[in-house]
C-alpha cells in the first residue's frame, strides 16, 4: 500500500463625593452613575471562524457571567449570570431582552466569561423546548455544558453552529468603552483541500459534483469551564473537554467551497471542505476521510501511532485528484493554531476504492 505524506503545522468609583473646587474635580464614579456594561467579541491572537468569518456571525447567542473581584482580598463572587446576548456579525453585541443592561460595580473589577455554542434545548418538564441556558438564572456550568457538533455540516450555517467559543476577559475595570471578550476555539477544525491534478481543472471540482465526509467520529462533548484560569490555553481549555457517558460516534459531512485564497493553496483556484469536529484520538489504520468526485468512493486511514486532533487547531489535508491513471495523491496537509507554526512529518496510508459507481 502506498504511503503519501502529510505534513502537520501547528499554527499559534472608588466611592467619592460630589464635591469639587476650582483646583480639582473627582471622575470616579458615584454609585448612582455606575457605568453600563457594553461588549463587543474578537477572535483571540488572530483566529477566525473560516475564510469568509472572522468573528461571531449574526444571531449567535451569547451568555456572559461575571464575578466581582474583592479589591482588598482578591477574593471572586458572583454578580450577574447568564445574561444573554446576541452577536450583530460585527463585533457587537446587544442584549436579547430589550432594555437589559448590566452596570459595573461602582468600584470593584470584574472577570468575565462568556460562551458562544450548540448546547441545545430542554427535552422535558416546565422550561421544555427552551434554550438549555436559562437566562438570569444559570451560573457558570459547574458541572459541565454538553455540546453537540453537528454531522451535517454541509452548509455555513450548520458549520458555524458546530463550533463551540470560550472568553474569558480577568479583572476588568469599569470603563465607558465595550470590553472586548477575546473568543477562541475550544473544538478542532479539519480542511480537506482538493487541488485538481491530471485531466482536471478546478471546474470539474465543485460543491455540486464533490462531497467529502469524515468518518466514525464522536460528535458530543461536555465542556466544563474552570474559572480559575484567566488566561487559558489551547492546553488548558482541551482539558475543559470530556466525553459523556456512552458517546457514539458517527460520521460528518463536510461543507464543500471554491476559494482563491493563497492561504488554502498555492494553486490559483482551490475547492475545500471545512468541518468542526470534537478533539479525540483517531487510531492508526482506522479510515478517516471519504472523498467522493467521478462516482467514486476514496477513503484515507489514519496514519501510524494514530492521529489526535487537539483544541484550537486547525488540520489542512491537501488532496490531488488525478482523472488520468485514476490515482489519488496526497500533497501537504497544514495544522494550524490559528498563530505560530511548527512542523510535524506525518505518514497517511490511502485505502483502495471501497466501491464505485457509475455516473
Amino acid at each position: 500500500m502506498k504511503k503519501k505524506t502529510i505534513l502537520l503545522t501547528i499554527l499559534t468609583a472608588t466611592m467619592v463625593t460630589a464635591c469639587s473646587n476650582d483646583e480639582q474635580q473627582a471622575e470616579q464614579a458615584t454609585p448612582a452613575q455606575q457605568r453600563e456594561i457594553r461588549l463587543s467579541t474578537n477572535m483571540l491572537e488572530a483566529n477566525t471562524r473560516s475564510y469568509t468569518a472572522t468573528n461571531l456571525q449574526s444571531g449567535d447567542t451569547v451568555y456572559v457571567w461575571t464575578a466581582m473581584v474583592n479589591g482588598s482580598t482578591g477574593e471572586a463572587t458572583d454578580y450577574f449570570k447568564a445574561w444573554t446576548l446576541i452577536a450583530n456579525g460585527v463585533g457587537g453585541l446587544t442584549p436579547q431582552a430589550s432594555g437589559n443592561t448590566k452596570l459595573f460595580p461602582a468600584t470593584n473589577a470584574l472577570h468575565f466569561f462568556a460562551l458562544c455554542g450548540n448546547f441545545g434545548l430542554v427535552t422535558e418538564g416546565p422550561r421544555e423546548g427552551e434554550p438549555t441556558v436559562e437566562p438570569e438564572v444559570d451560573g457558570l456550568p459547574t458541572g459541565g455544558i454538553l455540546h453537540t457538533v453537528l454531522n451535517d455540516q454541509t452548509t455555513a450555517t450548520a458549520y458555524y453552529k458546530s463550533d463551540l467559543l470560550y472568553a474569558v476577559k480577568p479583572s476588568q475595570e469599569p470603563i465607558a468603552e465595550a470590553v472586548q471578550l477575546p473568543f477562541a476555539h475550544v473544538l478542532s477544525r479539519i480542511q480537506v483541500v482538493l487541488i485538481p491534478g491530471n485531466g482536471f481543472n478546478v471546474s470539474d471540482l465543485t460543491a455540486q459534483t464533490t462531497s467529502v465526509s469524515l468518518l466514525t467520529l464522536k460528535n458530543k462533548v461536555m465542556f466544563l469551564p474552570d474559572s480559575t484560569k484567566h488566561a487559558p490555553t489551547n492546553i488548558e481549555r482541551g482539558a475543559m473537554l470530556s466525553f459523556p457517558s456512552g458517546t457514539q460516534t458517527g460520521d460528518i459531512a463536510m461543507t464543500v467551497s471554491v476559494s482563491s485564497s493563497e492561504d488554502a493553496t498555492p494553486a490559483a483556484s482551490t475547492v475545500y471542505a471545512d468541518a468542526i469536529v470534537v478533539p479525540q484520538t483517531v487510531a492508526a489504520g482506522t479510515p478517516l476521510i471519504k472523498v467522493t468526485y467521478l462516482g467514486r468512493d476514496t477513503y484515507f486511514k489514519a496514519p501510524a501511532g494514530g492521529m489526535t486532533f487537539e483544541s484550537g487547531k486547525q488540520y489542512r489535508i491537501r488532496l490531488t485528484a488525478d482523472r488520468i491513471g485514476e490515482t489519488y495523491e496526497l500533497d501537504g496537509v497544514t495544522v494550524e493554531n490559528w498563530s505560530d507554526a511548527e512542523e510535524v512529518d506525518k505518514w497517511f496510508d490511502t485505502l483502495t476504492d471501497k466501491k464505485t459507481t457509475t455516473n
